[in-house]
């Protein structure tokens, strides 16, 4: 299956738009399957292996580098991440992809100590508008179809 089937399909169950995922998956691995991170992170979507380990089984997902098992738990995560940050009055696509980066736990604590975006280290801050960014233009394109 092309991985832009996937994407759609996955989005659609997962209720995580396409676009966020497509170009998160661009972001982190340039669509390689195989890709591993320096910390450890792997698969098209980059999951940390602690968080495949916690997500996966409960999707009876198996393989990090299978690209439709990747894209599921990544969606799935994205999904959680955006959920608890929604709780916290940030519902903004860029916190959520701030957390997908720098971690949830970060987020939560720089949020619950009053911090704010200029408080988010310069990578993530980067990382977070590159991928909004693109996620707009891959609006207008699909849009434009």
């Amino acid at each position: 299956m092309p991985y832009e089937e996937i994407f759609a399909e996955v989005a659609e169950e997962v209720g995580v738009e396409f676009c966020i995922l497509y170009e998160i998956a661009r972001k982190e691995s340039q669509f390689n399957p195989l890709a591993i991170g320096g910390s450890g992170e792997y698969g098209l979507m980059q999951i940390m292996p602690s968080t495949w380990d916690e997500v996966a089984d409960r999707l009876d997902v198996y393989d990090p580098f299978d690209p439709y098992s990747n894209i599921k738990v990544g969606a799935r995560y994205f999904h959680w991440v955006s959920s608890q940050l929604q709780k916290l009055g940030r519902p903004e696509l860029i916190w959520a992809l701030a957390a997908y980066n720098w971690g949830i736990g970060n987020v939560t604590r720089l949020l619950k100590s009053g911090g704010g975006w200029d408080d988010v280290r310069d990578f993530t801050r980067k990382y977070a508008t590159d991928i909004a960014a693109a996620v707009e233009s891959c609006r207008l394109a699909r849009n434009g179809r």
